[in-house]
């Protein structure tokens, strides 16, 4: 199953796109439960929030009006959209955790590189 990861924003305002594959085993086992918690408002939902039904789009074409969560409260940071089949999560670069790091670090490691560009940092 093909997982797309485009990070937006930051200082420079710039869009980058990773993509890997997984097997389906792994994305219905580790990766759609963890991006549904996130549909859902779990883990990590704290106060002040955005509610969860707006900050993340359970199926693709949904995701066009649903913001990051966290959206707007730290400027300059990353956010990051994550398609995980037809499933897509939004969060913000302070919102992520450990599973999602992994997941973008091994997507940036799938990467092919690009010779004539710098190494990029996270």
């Amino acid at each position: 199953m093909r997982i797309e990861i485009t990070r937006s924003g930051g200082f420079g305002g710039l869009t980058r796109t990773w993509s890997l594959e997984v097997s389906r085993t792994e994305a219905e086992q580790r990766w759609l439960p963890l991006a549904e918690a996130e549909a859902a408002g779990a883990p990590g939902d704290t106060p002040g929030d955005t509610p969860a039904g707006t900050e993340a789009g359970t199926q693709a074409g949904s995701s066009a009006a649903a913001a990051p969560r966290g959206a707007g409260r730290q400027r300059d940071r990353f956010t990051y959209r994550i398609a995980i089949g037809y499933t897509e999560v939004h969060l913000s670069e302070s919102h992520l955790g450990d599973p999602w790091r992994e997941l973008i670090d091994r997507a940036r490691a799938a990467a092919a590189p690009d010779p004539g560009k710098p190494e990029e940092l996270l």
